[in-house]
C-alpha cells in the first residue's frame, strides 16, 4: 500500500490535508483529514507538522480497516489527538544541574 501526500487547502474551519492511498491492485482512495484552525492558532500543532499528524493517523485507521468497516473518505483530527501528537514530539525539557530550566543569575563580586 502507497500513501501520498496530495497537500492542503486552507478553509474558513481550518485546513484540508488530502492523501491519496494506492492498494496492492492499484485501487486509489482519496482522504481528507481537517484540522480546525482554533488548533493551528492556538499552537495545538505547529503548521508544519500539521500534515504529518494527519498522516499519522491515516496510517493508523488504514491498519485497523476491514471490509466490513470500511475507512471514512473524511475525517477530522481531534484536539485529544493533536494533544497527544505535541507531547509525543516535544523535546523534553532539559534541566540543569540546579533543577531549573535556566542557569542561575551570575553574582558580580568587587576586586
Amino acid at each position: 500500500m502507497q500513501i501520498q501526500y496530495l497537500g492542503f487547502q486552507s478553509k474558513q474551519r481550518g485546513r484540508d490535508y488530502a492523501y491519496l492511498v494506492t492498494n496492492k491492485q492499484s485501487e486509489q482512495r482519496r482522504f481528507t483529514f481537517s484540522i480546525p484552525a482554533e488548533a493551528l492558532l492556538e499552537g495545538r500543532v505547529r503548521y508544519q507538522d500539521a500534515a504529518s499528524v494527519c498522516y499519522q493517523k491515516l496510517q493508523k485507521a488504514l491498519e485497523l480497516e476491514t471490509d466490513e468497516q470500511p475507512l471514512p473518505r473524511y475525517a477530522k483530527v481531534s484536539i485529544q489527538e493533536l494533544d497527544e501528537y505535541r507531547e509525543m514530539h516535544s523535546p523534553p525539557k532539559r534541566h540543569n544541574q540546579w533543577g531549573l530550566n535556566r542557569p542561575p543569575k551570575r553574582r558580580h563580586s568587587e576586586v
